[in-house]
């Protein structure tokens, strides 16, 4: 049984991510978690047919943790895993390391819920294999990876 978060995305941190205090800019920590996100709905099972026959998935909430500074040409990447899931949502933790390090320098926690267009309206639906017993499987194989103190905290108040 794999017991460990996913590595599933990763890239160099290009010139166009930078910002003005030469570190990457806040909006790009968001793109690097949506390409992560796709990424992991790809390894359960996400096709474009899933897709067009089946429904999509929409991340409803979702809260970044800045940690530390990245740099340009750093190699970032993802490791993700399944918090939990139910019919229609599921819920993941991505932590973004940079150049092999061993804490991360941002994290994402995110809640997914899948949507259908019934007459072109989109409303929440049931998640369908192969999609839904992969996550039963996955959610196995994470069971036992310690969670973060951070899940469900949301942003402290002043």
């Amino acid at each position: 049984m794999k017991q460990e978060p996913l590595k599933v995305w990763e890239k160099i941190v290009p010139n166009t991510w930078i910002d003005y205090n030469s570190h990457m800019t806040e909006g790009y920590y968001g793109v690097a978690f949506a390409e992560a996100s796709d990424e992991f709905l790809i390894h359960i099972g996400f096709t474009s047919d899933y897709r067009e026959a089946k429904g999509t998935f929409y991340t409803v909430e979702a809260q970044i943790r800045f940690l530390e500074e990245v740099k340009e040409g750093s190699l970032i990447y993802t490791q993700t895993f399944l918090i939990g899931f139910d019919s229609k949502r599921l819920h993941i933790n991505h932590e973004l390391f940079a150049n092999e390090g061993s804490s991360p320098v941002a994290t994402q926690e995110a809640m997914l819920l899948h949507v259908s267009k019934i007459d072109g309206v989109p409303s929440a639906s049931t998640i369908e294999n192969p999609i839904a017993s992969n996550l039963l499987q996955l959610s196995i194989e994470h069971s036992e990876i310690e969670r973060p103190s951070h899940l469900g905290n949301g942003i402290r108040q002043l």
